[in-house]
């Protein structure tokens, strides 16, 4: 499985690459006329989005190893003022 992993590795576009093509499929997504082609392309574009997250994440835990959530008495991120 090593070689498949560093196969991978090597082919996985950075941050800005995946932002260019989100860039591209959105535009191509705007102009398009059949409804088709559009439903296709948003689809691809949540997709895209979704890598484009994934990356983000893993940046974030890279560079922020020690990261808790904060929980509060009345919930995630909500303030204690009643």
């Amino acid at each position: 499985m090593g070689i498949f992993d560093s196969f991978a590795r090597a082919f996985r576009p950075s941050d800005e690459q995946l932002a260019a093509q989100y860039e591209a499929l959105r535009l191509r997504y705007v102009s398009a006329k059949d409804s088709n082609k559009a439903t296709r392309l948003q689809t691809s574009l949540h997709g895209l989005n979704n890598e484009m997250v994934r990356h983000a994440n893993k940046a974030y835990v890279r560079d922020n190893p020690n990261a808790t959530t904060r929980h509060r008495e009345h919930g995630w991120y909500l303030n204690n003022d009643d």
